[in-house]
């Protein structure tokens, strides 16, 4: 029995970093005017507070890291959008225009620090997609309780991979 559209819904993949030594971009720089800043332009100067402008435009920001995002979904880019800003409005990082890269600059000596707080904010978006796989398994599991008495042995396959696989 086919329907037009999936019963079942897939979980979400985590979040990750690529820890790939090679993925990993670690840098000085004297502007955001170097090559290496060209593809996060668009979320540097754009919905930014006006402090978090004035120390780039004032080229405050001396250290810099990229981090490759592994396995990137839709959902995780508007997530990680959430997670992004300060209280005060400024951005905590950046993300490219593919958004599957992280920019976070930092005065020197600090990038270690505000590396810290990225990752606290990354660790919030794994939060909320193991919230949302949560309630996917438990809408699955109705579905499956529904259509249990049809006998159709890919509900019971189904219903086997989202009780027994790990994500």
């Amino acid at each position: 029995m086919e329907a037009e559209e999936p019963l079942y819904r897939n979980f979400i993949s985590h979040m990750d970093i690529d820890r790939g030594i090679n993925t990993l971009e670690c840098f000085n720089f004297r502007s955001v005017e170097d090559e290496k800043f060209f593809e996060f332009k668009n979320d540097i100067f754009s919905n930014n507070d006006a402090i978090e402008l004035n120390l780039i435009k004032n080229k405050a920001y001396k250290e810099a890291v990229i981090l490759k995002i592994n396995k990137k979904e839709q959902i995780i880019g508007e997530f990680l959008l959430d997670e992004q800003k300060t209280f005060g409005g400024s951005k905590l990082f950046y993300l490219n225009d593919n958004s599957d890269k992280i920019l976070v600059m930092a005065i020197p000596g600090s990038l270690e620090g505000k590396l810290n707080m990225v990752i606290q904010r990354l660790n919030k978006v794994n939060d909320k997609i193991h919230r949302l796989n949560s309630k996917i398994k438990k809408g699955n599991f109705d579905i499956y309780k529904k259509r249990v008495k049809m006998h159709d042995k890919k509900d019971k396959i189904i219903d086997s991979i989202n009780k027994n696989l790990r994500i």
